[in-house]
């Protein structure tokens, strides 16, 4: 076996039971390291959770202030044609549209 500091990834590390000569091997989700995985997967979630909240409500903002300034374009529109219009009535602008 490689010394300590030279262990590769595929090594595997196996408590073992002394007294009854078993050899007992943990499933890799059990104990600290499954709670640890089990916070952290459940943290990672709850956390997506929140941002598809925030996105959503960030969507819905950005669909809102797109359709108002939509309307305050077509307002501009027809409020710059009728000042032409009534500059034209009024003779102080010529009809060249």
């Amino acid at each position: 076996m490689a010394p300590h500091g030279d262990r590769t990834s595929t090594e595997v590390v196996v408590p073992v039971d002394r007294t009854g000569g078993e050899i007992i091997v943990l499933p890799p989700d059990s104990g600290f390291l499954g709670n640890f995985l089990d916070d952290v997967h459940n943290m990672f979630r709850a956390r997506a959770m929140r941002m598809k909240g925030l996105l959503g409500r960030i969507n819905e903002s950005g669909q809102r202030t797109e359709a108002l300034l939509r309307m305050a374009a077509e307002r501009m529109e027809v409020a710059e044609a009728g000042l032409e219009d009534d500059l034209q009535k009024q003779g102080l602008a010529s009809a060249s549209r």
